[in-house]
């Protein structure tokens, strides 16, 4: 039985300001490109060069890119090796032999399931600057990875989620065949050997995104997946049988799409979680949600803010210098409606607000406003300062973004 423990955080009330704290950071904008490709579809962080420094990895529709610190110099490693569009990426060492490869999706055609959908992993050749290409399988409307061992042999597998169930179509994309959420595992030989496959699940649609976090705090990593049908968390028993748990209803009174979109796991400085998601799927409100009242009901849902034109990337990190996680969220468009709402496109960073005897409050804190369309946001220390950054890669603006955080 998959146990969910509520908090102190079960009995608040949410509301947002838009005034800025005295303590909160002051974000420097720093454009390391201002043209990937036409769309940049996702972003990492990962040591490509061996100087133990976090780099910046971001995906166009046809390329690799790699920004190295603390330059941030522009080095393409992959271009038109990939059947266009490239859409995800996460780094790992896949072959062991101390050098970071990355797992990548490629031929991204969002409403054709029935093919499409390359699954890859690249990896550098001896002169370590040659990347070869190398594949796993393939998956139609693939969309989304995470490495994590989901399955307790000590090494990471590599989760993926399809967009969409095989022979579905819109616009109910809730009814037919469901997402198959599949575990890859790494072979002794990755380039030789198939890669064993394990389903997860394959009831859910749309699962637009996923995040792997321990929920339940016993010390084995389960998925939370972010669907149409809302948020659910999927965690595999000693029994090697996977379990499906909702946690979260998603908005289910908007048309055409229904559901959740992007998802995070937070945490507060009592322990206690949130977990955060755009809704509908490539929707219009900022929603968090915390446990229960009731022990075994849904998380509670909180809308935080809205309208965020398109949302499409959500992050949590401890941003300032408490022990809080803030939410992290980015906006695709610009928005169509009035209201206290940043016209957008941008970055928005949401900070709680604890005190004694009061209710949990969210502070919103404009980090951009209108100078990037997020497609993909992330937070990591990319100075070694010790404080976490933001990266923003942009659809519509086409570029890549830091925000190095100048907490003082």
């Amino acid at each position: 039985m998959f146990r969910l423990y509520a908090s102190v955080l079960s009995l608040i009330v949410f509301v947002v300001s838009t005034s800025r704290g005295g303590d909160f950071p002051r974000f420097e904008r720093c454009v390391i490109d201002p043209h990937v490709g036409e769309v940049c579809y996702a972003l990492t962080t990962a040591d490509i060069d061996g100087d133990s420094k976090l780099d910046v990895v971001a995906l166009s529709e046809n390329a690799v890119v790699a920004y190295t610190a603390p330059s941030w110099t522009k080095h393409v490693l992959l271009k038109d090796k990939t059947e266009r569009d490239n859409v995800c990426i996460q780094a790992n060492d896949i072959d062991g032999d101390g050098r970071i490869d990355f797992a990548l999706g490629a031929a991204w055609r969002p409403t054709d399931t029935k093919t499409g959908g390359s699954l890859q992993w690249i990896s550098r050749g001896r002169s370590g600057d040659d990347w070869r290409v190398m594949p796993i399988s393939s998956e139609p409307t693939l969309h989304r990875m995470r490495w994590a061992d989901v399955l307790g042999t000590g090494k990471k597998q590599l989760i993926v989620a399809p967009l969409q169930g095989r022979g579905t179509k819109g616009p109910n994309w809730g009814e037919g065949q469901g997402t198959r959420i599949l575990a890859f595992s790494v072979p002794d030989r990755p380039a030789e050997d198939p890669w064993p496959v394990e389903l997860i699940d394959d009831s859910l649609h749309t699962a637009h995104n996923l995040w792997v976090h321990d929920l339940d705090d016993d010390g084995k990593p389960d998925i939370v997946v972010a669907a149409w049908e809302g948020v659910f968390v999927f965690n595999r028993g000693s029994d090697g049988k996977w379990r499906k748990t909702k946690l979260g209803a998603g908005n289910q009174d908007a048309k055409p799409f229904k559901g959740a979109s992007e998802v995070k796991v937070g945490r507060l400085a009592d322990g206690s979680r949130y977990i955060a998601t755009i809704e509908p799927w490539h929707g219009f409100q900022t929603v968090v949600y915390t446990p229960p009242k009731i022990a075994g009901s849904l998380w509670d849902r909180h809308v935080i803010d809205q309208p965020v034109q398109w949302g499409h990337g959500v992050w949590v990190a401890n941003l300032d210098d408490d022990k809080d996680e803030e939410l992290i969220i980015g906006q695709r468009d610009k928005n169509k409606t009035g209201g206290d709402h940043p016209a957008g496109p941008g970055v928005y960073v949401f900070d709680p607000v604890v005190k004694a005897g009061a209710p949990l409050a969210f502070e919103r804190h404009v980090i951009d406003d209108g100078g990037v369309a997020v497609e993909d946001v992330l937070a990591a220390d990319l100075d070694g300062d010790g404080r976490e950054d933001l990266v923003a890669g942009g659809r519509a603006t086409h570029n890549v973004v830091i925000y190095f955080n100048r907490l003082k």
